[in-house]
């Protein structure tokens, strides 16, 4: 059993997250983008809090100091840039521009943790940020600074730079303890707005409340869990392969729920994406980059 709890870790955050992206799409039609980040940490957040007194550990200041730094970088400024980027980007485009993280991860290792990186990932980074480009050609806005594709990608530096803040962590404190902590200290900043969420969700229809409470609970709540977990299993790097498979799932769920299909700019574009994350992780893990 304790073999297959990493795999399902992984699988498990790739369903949830894979959903996560359609019903944004879905939820951003109605709400606006803080509202939609305060609600989906909102009930993560509580529970984070219960964890944290009934299971209380003793941090020290730097420790208490690099959780929030990682919760303000990889949950709540995250949200902030993906939010208001879906707004102008389809949800298939979205997951596929998230997807270029693992790269980043790479290249932020390279820079600021002095980790070895070769030729193949500066190739895998041009041909990324090719397939980037080419989902934006039908996205609003295109790929211009501070429209909908640019602030994803921005989103996407952000959750790689949140994957190595957060990886000492959880070797440190474990999965749960480290998840909890993320999470309350990156929705501290989103509190300026639990009024207005409150008020919105209580007079929404059914179709809303239940997309906040899939947010709230699986891509939210369980599924941070379960990628602190993943990371501080495999590692940020080589945690970061497997989360090319979030963008086939979340294009076959935004058809199955909400029957949109992606345009032929977002899937070739998306192929370039995965191919050259794929291929660079792959000849990464082989040659031991």
């Amino acid at each position: 059993m304790n073999s297959l709890l990493p795999v399902l870790a992984v699988f498990s955050t790739v369903f949830f997250w894979g959903s996560s992206f359609p019903i944004m799409s879905f939820l951003l039609e109605k709400v606006d983008p803080l509202i939609l980040a305060t609600g989906r940490f909102s009930l993560a957040a509580f529970l984070s809090l219960l964890w944290c007194i009934f299971n209380y550990k003793k941090l020290s200041f730097k420790d208490s100091v690099r959780f929030f730094i990682a919760g303000f970088v990889g949950i709540f400024l995250y949200n902030v840039f993906l939010n208001y980027g879906q707004q102008d980007v389809s949800a298939g485009a979205s997951s596929f521009i998230v997807n270029c993280n693992p790269l980043f991860t790479a290249l932020i290792g390279f820079f600021l943790l002095k980790q070895k990186v070769k030729i193949i990932h500066w190739i895998g980074i041009a041909f990324c940020l090719l397939g980037v480009a080419i989902i934006s050609i039908d996205q609003d806005g295109g790929l211009e600074l501070g429209n909908g594709a640019s602030l994803i990608l921005i989103a996407a530096i952000l959750t790689a730079t949140y994957f190595h803040i957060l990886k000492p962590l959880v070797s440190k404190y474990g999965a749960l303890t480290s998840a909890a902590y993320t999470i309350l200290y990156g929705t501290i900043p989103m509190l300026f707005w639990l009024p207005e969420t409150f008020e919105l969700i209580v007079v929404s229809n059914f179709d809303v409340k239940l997309a906040f409470l899939w947010l709230a609970v699986f891509p939210t709540a369980i599924g941070y869990l379960t990628w602190t977990y993943t990371v501080g299993h495999f590692g940020a790097n080589k945690a970061s392969l497997f989360l090319y498979l979030i963008p086939p799932v979340s294009i076959i769920l935004d058809f199955i729920w909400y029957k949109n299909e992606p345009s032929l700019f977002t899937i070739v574009g998306g192929i370039i994406i995965l191919i050259s994350v794929s291929v660079t992780l792959f000849l990464q893990n082989k040659t031991k980059i």
